[in-house]
């Protein structure tokens, strides 16, 4: 990823969660935002109205997919299979697909079960899924000796809990300083991490090189049409 990219879509996660701050400093107490943003409650603990899950994708998760430029479908289906519950997103920028599951902020530990069995779907090619609450992002695939049929387990992490938290203080959602220098610091950090892991091309070279090599010969034989689209990724 280019460095003047990375600068300005930095900037752009940035003023995203500059927005979601403003809007929940607006829809939740005081004390409640400070719980929320230091991990001590879930957003299914405050009465938002609706339901938390979607208030965190609304207004969080989907601002920060479009901020680095990653196109997704909600709601995918698969055809021809009768279920109660699908994946809340699809990732379809990325030459390789993905599959989301977002939970409420703080809540990501209960959608670990349902992540997996949704990458074990008939229909779907997904061989990675993102678990996400907004704040933590999860990357779930095969273990490193495992194909198709492998129980999912965490390949990758990153987390924008430290970056909340900084741009709170940074942009006056809260007026005394409780943060110290370190959690500044990796605040920073964290913005500045988050578009280089999700950028399409970066999750498509990761892809390519942390699946299973025998994983990786059946899954692009039986998506031949894959291989262009792969073509620079390891430029």
């Amino acid at each position: 990823m280019h460095e003047d990219v990375a600068d300005a879509t930095a900037l752009a996660v940035n003023r995203v969660l500059d927005e979601f701050l403003a809007t929940l400093a607006e829809d939740v107490s005081k004390r409640a935002f400070k719980r929320l943003l230091f991990g001590k409650q879930t957003l299914g603990d405050v009465d938002l109205g609706y339901k938390p899950e979607t208030y965190t994708r609304f207004n969080l998760v989907e601002p920060l997919l479009t901020a680095i430029d990653l196109e997704y479908q909600l709601e995918p289906r698969s055809t021809d299979i009768n279920r109660d519950r699908w994946p809340d997103i699809k990732l379809t920028s990325s030459a390789i697909p993905y599959i989301g599951e977002v939970k409420a902020l703080n809540d990501i530990d209960s959608g670990r079960e349902e992540i997996k069995e949704y990458l074990g779907i008939d229909g779907f090619i997904a061989p990675y899924g993102v678990l996400t609450d907004g704040a933590e992002w999860v990357i779930f695939g095969p273990p490193d000796d495992g194909g198709r049929t492998s129980n999912p387990v965490v390949r990758k992490r990153c987390s924008l809990a430290d970056a909340l938290k900084t741009v709170a203080l940074v942009e006056g959602h809260w007026e005394e300083d409780l943060l110290s220098s370190e959690i500044r610091a990796t605040g920073i950090d964290q913005i500045e991490a988050f578009p280089r892991m999700f950028h399409a091309n970066e999750l498509d070279a990761w892809a390519l090189e942390k699946m299973p090599p025998t994983y990786r010969a059946e899954f692009l034989s039986e998506h031949e049409s894959l291989q262009a689209s792969l073509d620079g990724v390891w430029e």
